[in-house]
């Protein structure tokens, strides 16, 4: 029992900075696509994030604890997703370092200070007018400057206690978060051998021999469609990571020496459990995998590349009911 609580700790340490690092790259493109962009709950979050992670043995224990509990393959299928983001972060930075590097952070904190600027100028103004005002007497009027006087100081006070608040939040992570990309793939690599994670040759491999027209299917070739006619752009490698992890959990098989695809997970009674396969491809199609209007293309594109008649099961009306199912059984896969 305290081993299993062990790992599931392990995977939700996994699952949280796999979410972390997905905001941290939406945080890094629209800094530069607009580098005045941002504000302090952004700001917030990366120094979170970045106190949180930049000592990394943290990662390096729950790592070496999930190979442990399970095997460097099991383990691959988990880290692969994380890899692709910091793989990710590190292009990004390189292409716009001169950009990343030369941020300026002081503008943020005027900005987030622009409300007590705008109250002190209607106080000041306040002042003015009780200076000028024909008052009955000049007791009224002194007392109103004092108190107007007295806001204005307790103002100034606010200032400095909101500006030593936000000054942490006001610096550039990015380069930081930069290195520790670097350092946490050099961890991944260490422990999990490359073979068990999936390279963007195997992806561009895959790809070339699809848009080829080609699918080896016992021995000979079949003509399937391009995956960029069914699958929205970037979603045909997620899918790949997706579709190691079937491999891994035994609902799929990789045979001969072309490593055909065949879908071998099975009912009780040994016939094909296509429901299986039909509830993981609603996965996809709920998390927006695939291109509009594409249901012959999507099935076709499946039974070919899986080896298995999927028939009248993917109709619509047959598959909706499973949408919810997906989160229960695949409910560890990294669709998002």
């Amino acid at each position: 029992m305290e081993q299993l609580q062990n790992i599931q700790s392990v995977i939700e340490y996994f699952s949280d900075i796999y979410s972390s690092w997905q905001e941290i790259n939406r945080l890094l493109k629209n800094k530069i696509q607009n580098p005045n962009s941002g504000d302090l709950s952004s700001q917030e979050f990366l120094l979170i994030f970045y106190n949180k992670h930049k000592e990394p043995n943290v990662f390096q224990t729950n790592l070496l604890n999930l190979i442990l509990a399970s095997s460097a393959e099991k383990a691959g299928v988990i880290t692969t997703p994380l890899l692709v983001l910091l793989r990710e972060n590190i292009s990004r930075y390189e292409e716009n370092k001169e950009i990343l590097e030369s941020l300026d952070y002081f503008n943020l904190v005027e900005q987030s200070l622009l409300y007590y600027h705008d109250k002190r100028v209607s106080l000041v103004k306040d002042l003015e007018l009780v200076k000028t005002y024909p008052y009955p007497s000049e007791v009224e009027r002194q007392m109103l400057i004092d108190e107007t006087r007295k806001e204005l100081n307790e103002l100034s006070s606010e200032v400095e206690k909101e500006r030593n608040r936000i000054a942490p939040f006001c610096e550039n992570f990015f380069p930081g978060i930069y290195q520790l990309s670097i350092e946490l793939i050099a961890f991944i690599n260490a422990y999990i051998p490359e073979k068990d994670v999936i390279t963007e040759n195997q992806v561009k491999s895959v790809r070339q021999n699809i848009s080829n027209g080609i699918l080896v299917k016992n021995g000979q070739t079949a003509k399937v469609d391009d995956p960029d006619a069914i699958f929205r752009t970037k979603m045909f490698e997620k899918f790949m990571i997706l579709e190691r992890r079937l491999i891994t959990d035994k609902y799929l098989k990789e045979e001969n020496q072309n490593k055909e695809l065949r879908w071998i997970s099975t009912h009780e009674n040994g016939k094909p459990d296509i429901k299986s396969l039909v509830t993981f491809l609603a996965g996809m199609l709920d998390n927006n995998y695939f291109l509009p209007n594409k249901d012959p293309k999507i099935k076709a594109f499946f039974e070919s590349r899986y080896h298995i008649a999927i028939g009248q099961n993917f109709e619509r009306k047959r598959r909706v009911p499973l949408l919810n199912e997906y989160k229960i059984i695949f409910h560890n896969y990294p669709f998002k």
